[in-house]
């Protein structure tokens, strides 16, 4: 046994935060602690680590057991390098290194007895502790965590706070301590990052506490697994998948055993009421006193725990291409580096997204995956190509942690003013999204990072986008609320481009991947699930630029993808004529009401009614046309 809690308590005044807390953790065990955002596990945490001091209980820790712990909003030290920051993990090893080379001057000249036994200790040392692969480690762990070999000068005061975070987490890792704890580690790494970490968690010989909403991160990581709920932890065994299964039957179970003792108690109730100062008085004391005992052992059901409960209205057709980029790319003068020279992010981008397509953005931290994303929007300058929105776009852009939040303004006063809602509408909208009581009162600046997302996914329901464009929008959301999300996203009807590196929300709710690499973009036409399975038969061919503005190149995709992107054109183009149909039709039957008005009919209504159809049957002609188009040359390539 490596750590142990019995019956822990913490309270914030009259708010109980932890109640009769127990559970343990053995030496080289990997457990998730799962908990909606709010149910105490950062508490819980500061108390493992001695921040807090427990109001009650015990938490016993073997004697001379390292533990390190990752804090959301962990800092690094100031004045020094990246390099530094992380060899500083390793600093015995450096001193050790250091004396090693002062004690080998001396052996060159003229060595004492002393010099030679210090040499032959020392270098013992140095040799178990592997000494010699440290410059190794710690270039291999900054790698990993996303630095580049120039960033490796790069002062620690210069980092944005994902760099810091994931400095903050290399310097961990190469410290290697007997506990490590990481609260929310992947929310500042890219995809292949997070996937070494899961193979380094695995592989780890020490005992790891892991905090985490990403459900596939859990899955691929934890042997066990603590739930915080209620104010206390319960264990269980096994695979994450295998948590969710058995907490649903426990779940299930105790909400049978619920019912049948409210059955119970009604019935005994009823006797007693019916029967008490009767002839059976006796017997009506007696079930009264059985009652009571029953009402005290009493098994509580499940709370329903409120999840979000937002969606989005059906949407008003685009055009048939959304976006459109040819040769696109983008460079920029980083003011940090001594290179003179610009630093390409990407280039030659030919990139289009139709009405109805789903798109996975996914890449490397720092491949352009914003930058495009705000390209695209009009918010930035390329520096070459051109990029286009369709005709009839209304784009809703979610940006990552609500940089376009007003800080000063509350919740509602942002919705009324800046969303143009009546109050009551505006309260109800935020409701949905858990957002309420007076909360909708106090300063953006005072809530958390969660809760800011809820406030922009209120607001981006309530614009009505036909494209939807979201920016990591799962960040600070707990497990509850990304399956929300999951399920928002999927009754959307309108063209979704997803920014992410929730591996889960991809494989969910994309049927595209764009995938940012330094070394050029690649595009795919599957889910990231499908991107990945495809990804381990061999390497895939990157996005050739086109050959010129007319002709833009295809990706290359297998004979069953293409049939499959066949068939979903097929029915798009068959959905289109319908829509088609149903516009003539509208459109004769009201010039049939025109030409035979009633003295009482509204003229202006009805002739604006039939501008709006003529309009929209344009736009679905349009869109048929470019469809058509499209299904011609996919049956060309198939031949």
């Amino acid at each position: 046994m490596l750590l142990s809690v019995s019956n822990v308590g913490k309270s914030f005044g009259v708010d109980v935060v932890l109640e009769h807390v127990t559970f343990r953790l053995d030496a080289r065990e990997k457990v998730g602690l799962v908990g909606r955002n709010g149910t105490g596990k950062t508490t819980l945490l500061r108390m493992l680590t001695g921040q807090y001091e427990p109001d009650g209980g015990s938490i016993h820790i073997v004697r001379g057991a390292k533990i390190g712990y990752l804090r959301q909003e962990n800092a690094v030290s100031v004045g020094r390098s990246v390099l530094e920051e992380a060899q500083s993990a390793l600093a015995g090893q450096l001193e050790m290194r250091r004396r090693l080379e002062e004690i080998e001057t001396r052996l060159d000249k003229n060595p004492s007895e002393d010099d030679l036994e210090e040499y032959a200790l020392l270098h013992e040392h140095f040799l178990e502790a592997e000494g010699y692969s440290v410059d190794h480690d710690v270039r291999s762990v900054l790698l990993r965590m996303g630095f580049t070999e120039e960033e490796f000068s790069k002062p620690t005061e210069k980092l944005s706070g994902g760099e810091r975070t994931r400095l903050a987490l290399a310097r961990l890792l190469l410290e290697e301590p007997d506990l490590l704890i990481l609260d929310e580690p992947t929310n500042h790494l890219d995809l292949q990052a997070t996937e070494w970490l899961e193979g380094w968690i695995r592989g780890y010989h020490g005992a790891v506490l892991l905090v985490s909403h990403d459900r596939t991160f859990l899955e691929n990581t934890v042997e066990r697994v603590l739930e915080l709920r209620d104010c206390t932890v319960k264990s269980f065994p096994g695979s994450f998948n295998q948590y969710l299964r058995l907490r649903a039957e426990e779940d299930a179970r105790l909400a049978e055993v619920a019912r049948q003792q409210d059955r119970e108690i009604a019935k005994m109730d009823e006797y007693v009421r019916r029967f008490m100062n009767s002839q059976r008085t006796a017997q009506a004391r007696g079930r009264q006193k059985l009652m009571n005992r029953l009402i005290e052992i009493k098994v509580d059901a499940p709370k329903n725990e409120k999840g979000i409960k937002g969606g989005f209205d059906k949407v008003k057709r685009s055009g048939e291409i959304v976006i459109e980029c040819e040769r696109l790319a983008m460079a920029f003068k980083d003011s940090s580096s001594p290179d003179p020279k610009p630093h390409q992010l990407f280039k030659d981008l030919d990139w289009t997204v139709r009405f109805g397509e789903r798109w996975g953005v996914i890449g490397e931290n720092g491949s352009g995956k914003s930058t495009l994303i705000k390209i695209v929007l009009g918010q930035l300058d390329a520096t070459g190509g051109k990029t286009r929105l369709g005709a009839g776009v209304v784009a809703g852009y979610f940006r990552q942690d609500g940089e376009d939040l007003d800080p000063e303004m509350s919740p509602l006063d942002f919705m009324v003013w800046e969303c143009d809602m009546e109050p009551p509408a505006a309260r109800n909208l935020l409701g949905r999204f858990l957002v309420t009581g007076d909360d909708v009162y106090r300063p953006i600046k005072t809530m958390s990072g969660g809760e800011k997302n809820k406030l922009s996914l209120a607001r981006l329901t309530n614009l009505h986008p036909n494209l939807l464009v979201l920016d990591e929008p799962t960040n600070h959301l707990d497990m509850a609320s990304r399956e929300a999300l999951v399920e928002i996203l999927r009754e959307y009807r309108g063209t979704l481009v997803l920014v992410s590196h929730d591996r889960h929300l991809l494989s969910e709710v994309t049927g595209h991947t764009l995938d940012m690499r330094h070394t050029g973009p690649i595009q795919y036409p599957g889910s990231y699930a499908e991107y990945r399975a495809r990804q381990a038969k061999g390497p895939i061919e990157q996005s050739s630029p086109a050959k010129n503005a007319e002709t833009p190149a295809e990706p290359m995709i297998s004979p069953r993808e293409l049939s499959k992107e066949i068939g979903r054109v097929e029915k798009l183009v068959a959905q289109l004529e319908n829509e088609v149909s149903s516009d003539e039709q509208a459109l004769r039957d009201l010039e049939d009401r025109l030409a035979n008005l009633p003295a009482t009919a509204d003229v202006f209504a009805l002739t604006q009614h039939h501008g709006q159809l003529q309009e929209q049957l344009v736009g679905h002609l349009s869109a048929w046309e470019e469809t058509s188009l499209r299904l011609e040359q996919l049956k060309a390539m198939q031949g």
